[in-house]
């Protein structure tokens, strides 16, 4: 019997390989030319070996290791991103690399986008991503028996690059980019219903956007318009009234950036300019409608995700014009002083951040220069982030990330096409297992 610690065997290390794509056990079987329960023998012997408890986590661990390599891929203008291909470590005979090679390709194939870039002499819109949909349907979102996911009734508008908020038990969806363009779409999803309503339209249609609640109202700064040029607008949904109206605008234009709310303040981290990505930090005092400016960043970048976690917001991933980041910082209020953290096991891009049970959760990236196998829970004691389990994989960029209750909400987002899925994570450890006994 395989024991902690034990070295991986040739043929449980290529094994790992393939699982790290993501694809099934039978599909595993199929490129190996072995059975499924073979399969599952090697996978309890690998789990037993690294003390993982899933394959997310073995993954991860092997990542770490080096079995698995994410190498960085350079930008190429125009040229539609794939998922960075999973090399193995040592090097494989010819028949095995190409059945690798092969799901692989399963897994670049439903990804089509055109590559983001940086210029200081960019025209409007130039240097975010222009989506173009793929001519196959995205990955399903899974679901197993074991999974802390749950699929929830869709949201009815398929798109990404939304914002999304939860204020008052509801989860409240606003404009983003959608098949037909950028939209002014405002749905209401209830969780206890488990259904979705239609809003008043957002005012401004927008994209590449963020929302933060202060109170019962939900600030939706900035944003792009349909033209990729960001704005300076600042619009507030009352969520009583279901109405909108205007607030102090933003110092200068703003999408793709990082928001998180503080006690009456809202905190704007880097983003877009419509020239290139800022590390600026913009801070709105909710009771006098006027934004100041805080600490930058050390480093420009759009398409971080910001949560506050205690006293400290964290400003995590994001993409700098190259590639994306796995850069994590905190920024502290008080002091307007910022401290590093443990970065991340791969870089995010277009990812969503929240925070529960006192740690952060990772969600979505992947897809420009990285790949999203797995999602990842930062724990503030170790400074470490650890593996968690993802519905998607290849890429799920730009969903809009919540919390609500004991839950984390993930709505929509970028895989290959516009998504219209809404799913929701519990953590493990609040879910209550009773033992069952069996009598002979």
């Amino acid at each position: 019997m395989a024991e902690y610690g034990e070295s991986l065997t040739d043929r449980e290390k290529e094994i790992l390989q393939l699982v790290s794509t993501g694809i099934t056990n039978r599909e595993v079987a199929h490129h190996l030319s072995i059975s499924v329960n073979t399969v599952k023998v090697h996978l309890r012997n690998v789990y037993a070996k690294l003390g993982a408890e899933s394959r997310t986590e073995a993954t991860m661990m092997a990542v770490r290791e080096g079995w698995v390599a994410v190498p960085e891929t350079a930008a190429v203008e125009s040229a539609p991103p794939q998922a960075p291909p999973v090399a193995p470590e040592p090097p494989l005979p010819w028949p095995k690399r190409a059945a690798l090679t092969g799901a692989l390709l399963l897994v670049a194939a439903s990804i089509v986008v055109t590559w983001p870039h940086s210029g200081t002499e960019a025209s409007a819109g130039a240097g975010l991503p222009l989506d173009q949909s793929s001519e196959q349907a995205p990955p399903p979102a899974t679901e197993t028996a074991e999974s802390s996911w749950r699929e929830l009734a869709q949201m009815p508008t398929r798109r990404a690059y939304l914002a999304l908020a939860a204020a008052g038990g509801r989860i409240f969806a606003i404009g983003g980019q959608t098949l037909d363009g950028i939209t002014d779409a405002v749905e209401i999803y209830d969780p206890a219903a488990d259904i979705w309503a239609r809003g008043s339209d957002k005012p401004t249609p927008a994209t590449y956007i963020s929302a933060g609640v202060l109170g019962t109202d939900v600030y939706a700064p900035g944003g792009c318009d349909a033209e990729g040029t960001p704005t300076q607008i600042v619009e507030v949904y009352d969520t009583l009234t279901d109405s909108w109206r205007e607030a102090g605008r933003l110092p200068a234009p703003r999408c793709a950036y990082a928001l998180a709310a503080r006690g009456e303040k809202l905190y704007l981290f880097g983003g877009w300019d419509g020239k290139q990505y800022i590390a600026t930090t913009y801070i709105y005092d909710r009771q006098a409608d006027t934004w100041s400016e805080g600490t930058p960043m050390s480093a420009q970048r759009g398409f971080s995700a910001a949560a506050l976690l205690g006293e400290r917001i964290y400003v995590v991933g994001g993409y700098d014009g190259e590639r994306e980041q796995s850069t994590c910082a905190a920024y502290d209020p008080a002091t307007e002083t910022w401290e590093t953290c443990a970065p991340l096991a791969v870089g995010r891009g277009g990812l969503g951040l929240t925070a529960l049970g006192g740690q952060l959760y990772a969600i979505g990236g992947g897809g420009w220069t990285s790949y999203l196998g797995f999602n990842e829970r930062y724990i503030p004691h170790d400074d470490t982030w650890t593996p968690v389990e993802t519905p998607l994989v290849g890429e799920w960029r730009n969903p809009g990330v919540v919390l609500l209750d004991s839950a984390i909400y993930a709505v929509g987002g970028w895989s290959g096409d516009y998504l219209s899925l809404n799913q929701a994570y519990e953590a493990l450890p609040f879910r209550i297992f009773i033992p069952v006994s069996h009598q002979q």
